[in-house]
């Protein structure tokens, strides 16, 4: 953890040890019981109190790798990373991830995607009661006309990459009304995770940008930070893949990213998704990969959305032999009018 970091956690566990001697001085209620607690508590704060002047805070005491920080966040007395957790911790845990999936299902869209002058669909399934994936229509930015859509892939997936990405996804929304490039919005959140997120947690993703949508053609601006690369197939069936512009985010808060565009003609598809599509694996450890995807997807480039998604993703469990995949996956489709 950075020196602002610990300071940051002394000043929340400060913040509760005040609280809890005011509890004390002022409740006219307490129980011998209570009063054992409060000093329970106050016997924790200190101790984590200690942590932070040796920076030791935020380091998981069983295999020393670091505590989630949105789980210190919540509860900066905690050390012990998820995947250090008790057999019986690890169980109420599961217990909790119904409720969890609930709330990281409503990070997601919860209307069908609008932009004019394209019809949009979207899928998508997390590998566990958590999913670490997340697509987005972000709010516009007054200075630009521009639509911009997200689709990101946490490392990981279940709860730590749920718990990231929620993250993730209040920041974007917050620095997409200042920033309208998305170019300088990947690199403006990439600055932000790598200053709140330990390293070891990264993050893919492709911002795209639409502008003239209603018009017969629409210029597209992308930025894509180490994500796999959107598929885009014209109307005569030629393809183009959006490479990366950029590193993944999460990593080093001096990275920078290209903005590259391109423009989609009426009838053009453009296909976004997260790599638990093309890392699907059979029983022979071959991945479904790029190729099959283009495969699949070129000869069917006119068939409805509505009907192409589903298909893709049947074809990819049967190619994997399994009624659900391994990992998260999100898979988007974008057809200009």
């Amino acid at each position: 953890m950075t020196i602002a970091d610990l300071e940051h956690f002394r000043n929340l566990l400060l913040e509760r040890e005040q609280n809890i001697l005011h509890w004390v001085e002022e409740s006219t209620t307490t129980t011998p019981g209570d009063l054992n607690k409060a000093r329970e508590l106050l016997g924790q704060i200190r101790e984590a109190l200690t942590r932070v002047d040796d920076h030791s805070f935020g380091c998981c005491k069983v295999c020393c790798d670091p505590v989630e920080t949105h789980r210190l966040e919540v509860q900066p007395l905690l050390d012990v990373c998820v995947g250090c957790l008790s057999k019986e911790e690890q169980t109420q845990l599961e217990t909790d991830l119904v409720l969890a999936n609930r709330v990281y299902r409503a990070l997601l869209p919860q209307r069908q995607l609008v932009i004019d002058g394209f019809d949009i669909q979207a899928m998508s399934a997390e590998a566990r009661y958590i999913g670490g994936d997340y697509y987005d229509l972000l709010p516009n930015c007054p200075e630009s006309n521009l639509q911009r859509l997200v689709v990101a892939d946490t490392m990981g997936k279940g709860l730590p990459a749920g718990l990231l990405m929620s993250n993730i996804q209040g920041a974007f929304r917050l620095l997409a009304e200042s920033h309208a490039s998305p170019a300088k919005l990947v690199g403006s959140l990439n600055r932000w995770l790598c200053r709140n997120i330990p390293v070891t947690k990264f993050v893919s993703l492709v911002c795209l940008g639409i502008e003239n949508a209603k018009e017969a053609s629409s210029r597209i601006v992308y930025a894509n930070a180490g994500h796999c690369s959107p598929l885009l197939i014209r109307t005569g069936g030629e393809m183009e893949l959006l490479a990366p512009t950029g590193a993944i985010i999460g990593v080093r808060d001096d990275f920078e990213y290209l903005e590259v565009e391109t423009s989609m003609q009426s009838g053009d598809l453009l296909i976004l998704y997260t790599d638990g599509i093309v890392e699907a694996m059979n029983q022979d450890r071959d991945e479904f990969g790029e190729k099959r995807l283009m495969d699949f997807i070129q000869p069917r480039r006119a068939h409805d959305l509505k009907t192409l998604l589903p298909d893709l993703i049947t074809h990819v469990k049967a190619f994997a032999l399994t009624p659900q995949l391994a990992d998260d996956y999100i898979v988007m489709a974008l057809r200009k009018r």
